[in-house]
């Protein structure tokens, strides 16, 4: 076989630009740390490196609603020590007036104490994350009325009974109620994880069967006080109810404490999933430095070799044989 000027010149461009190749292609992992230059060098690292980035992604949004969600939670369970508080202070109360040993006097006096822990409950039941209502459900903004200012979900109407985002909790029939407490502010703490991140206004007033609220059983007992003529068996009426609500009132903070635990719970299992991810995403697609700057090297050292082999090569002429 004849070997022609033209085929030893077009043989070494060839080799020459795959060693230049292999030079840009170690040159751009090194750059990129990683293991390939584009995806069609190592496809199914491509694929494990995209689902670690997906599961990522994931974590990130959880983990934000997580946080989110633990904020909600503790002011929540602050609003239910408040309540607890108040109702523990009117419980005492109660007990201590419930005596012949008072007189109406005493019982005046010991009705403003109560009517400001009555106050206080109504301010706790509309408590505030920022500028949203903690148990307002979804009514979290607050309505408007007509001079455009913000009504908080619980308010007191002319009868002096307690409403939650405009109904009447007093007059509201089981049905209604019941409706109400569907009205729940959850958000996605993971695949297939819906958490109620706060208690519905209705589920915090309402303490028994028979729709009694933690607001009107106070100014009840507040009003009981206040009359001359209520005995002692009128004011121990209301220990059972004051009793009933505060147990009430623990029960859900208790709940909502239970739900803090399990957002902790799922944290700490995201942090070691953000590791596992993370290292999984390291192994599909960072390289190996040293190795990458060696092989790096060796090809730089086959490309220069190739350019002095061509500098040979292409430096001879017809006259070099000649003579």
């Amino acid at each position: 076989m004849r070997v022609t000027s033209s085929m030893l010149v077009n043989n070494f461009m060839h080799n020459l630009n795959t060693n230049l190749q292999k030079v840009d292609k170690l040159q751009t992992q090194l750059a990129r740390n990683s293991k390939f230059a584009h995806i069609s060098d190592d496809p199914i690292s491509v694929l494990y490196g995209r689902n670690a980035r997906y599961n990522l992604h994931l974590l990130e949004h959880y983990n934000t609603n997580l946080d989110y969600g633990s904020a909600w939670l503790t002011k929540a369970e602050d609003g239910l020590m408040s309540l607890s508080s108040a109702l523990s202070d009117a419980y005492t109360n109660c007990i201590d007036s419930a005596t012949d040993a008072k007189t109406s006097e005493d019982r005046k006096a010991t009705a403003q104490l109560i009517g400001q822990v009555r106050d206080n409950l109504l301010d706790a039941l509309n408590g505030a994350f920022g500028d949203r209502f903690v148990f307002g459900a979804y009514n979290t903004t607050g309505m408007s009325d007509s001079a455009s200012a913000v009504v908080p979900p619980f308010t007191v109407n002319g009868d002096n009974h307690l409403t939650f985002n405009g109904v009447d909790l007093v007059d509201a029939t089981a049905d209604e109620r019941k409706a109400l407490m569907k009205d729940v502010l959850s958000l996605e703490m993971g695949p297939g994880i819906n958490m109620a991140i706060t208690l519905n206004g209705v589920e915090v007033a309402v303490f028994d069967n028979e729709g009694n609220n933690i607001y009107n059983i106070l100014d009840d007992f507040y009003n009981a006080m206040c009359d001359e003529n209520s005995t002692a068996e009128d004011i121990a009426e209301f220990v059972k109810p004051l009793q009933d609500a505060r147990e009430h009132i623990l029960a859900l903070t208790a709940q909502t404490g239970g739900r803090m635990n399990r957002v902790e719970m799922l944290s700490s299992r995201y942090e070691q999933d953000y590791i596992n991810y993370t290292q999984m995403k390291s192994d599909a697609e960072d390289a190996d430095e040293a190795e990458l700057i060696m092989m790096y090297e060796m090809a730089r050292m086959v490309y220069e070799a190739s350019l002095q082999t061509g500098a040979n090569i292409m430096q001879m002429s017809l006259l070099d044989f000649l003579g």
